[in-house]
């Protein structure tokens, strides 16, 4: 077990050097997935149509807001919550791709890339969470009531919506604007529960930097899930845009300007606060 050595101990180099890796592996997935839905479709390790790769550019912007975070700040604060961001994300995926590894298309090079990814990883953070466990929160001071209870729902909400994408996929995105399968609902499932762990280990105390973490990850995804849907109708033929008067877009929409305004506000929280 590692031995933290001051107030915010710097992460180990070989942690550090993957989240680099991290980094530019998930800003190319991100970037062709949302502003290349086509080309994603061809390349991609399973071929999204174009709501969902846009979709899926999304969660990947969200994903790496907090690995550039911790390739630049490279301490523990915020290290800690993202390490466990970093494995739940990647263990949920791994689990489903497992369940639904036919969706995979095989004859591609990125299946194999994803493949070695979400197992790596997963087993990576895991042994990183093992090794540094005596660590404790680094430059940590406790939150006010209402931001205690604001973190305590969010990881409540998000947690369950999860499970539900992963229990009940279909169902669980039956409201939003384009019909998602019970593959891609699973996928999905990583998006939520990823920040509501996140959420939940500061929802009492926590560091400047790791408010910010959750907070701009929880903006990012809601603000490229909202723009994602409504560039892609803008370029889908009439039959599959947009219902923009439509009881679940709305909800959807609603859904992701919820996360987009409560990471804002999460984040503003964290830059006003002062550390010791």
């Amino acid at each position: 077990m590692a031995v933290a050595t001051d107030a915010n101990p710097r992460i180990p180099f070989f942690l550090r050097f993957v989240t680099w890796v991290e980094c530019v592996v998930v800003f190319a997935a991100a970037a062709v997935s949302f502003f290349a839905p086509t080309l994603a479709n061809r390349l991609w390790a399973w071929a999204p149509p174009p709501f969902n790769a846009r979709y899926v550019g999304a969660v990947y912007f969200a994903a790496l807001v907090p690995l550039v975070i911790m390739a630049v700040v490279g301490r523990w604060a915020p290290g800690r919550i993202i390490v466990w961001m970093i494995f739940t994300f990647t263990t949920s995926i791994m689990i489903v791709m497992f369940f639904h590894y036919r969706e995979f298309e095989w004859g591609r090079w990125a299946t194999w890339a994803f493949w070695f990814l979400y197992i790596f990883l997963p087993i990576s953070s895991a042994y990183f969470l093992y090794r540094l466990r005596g660590w404790p929160p680094s430059l940590s001071r406790p939150l006010s009531s209402p931001w205690s209870g604001l973190l305590s729902v969010a990881a409540v909400l998000l947690s369950l919506y999860g499970l539900a994408l992963l229990v009940v996929p279909e169902a669980a995105t039956s409201f939003w604007p384009w019909g998602v399968d019970a593959f891609h609902g699973r996928i999905y499932a990583a998006t939520f529960v990823t920040p509501a762990v996140g959420a939940w280990l500061i929802r009492h105390r926590g560091a400047r930097w790791e408010y910010i973490t959750l907070g701009l990850t929880l903006a990012t995804l809601g603000f490229f899930s909202i723009v994602g849907t409504v560039w892609t109708s803008a370029t889908v033929p009439p039959e599959r845009k947009v219902i923009y008067a439509a009881v679940g877009t709305i909800a959807f929409m609603l859904m992701n300007l919820a996360l987009l305004t409560a990471g804002g506000g999460i984040a503003l929280r964290g830059g006003r606060a002062q550390e010791s």
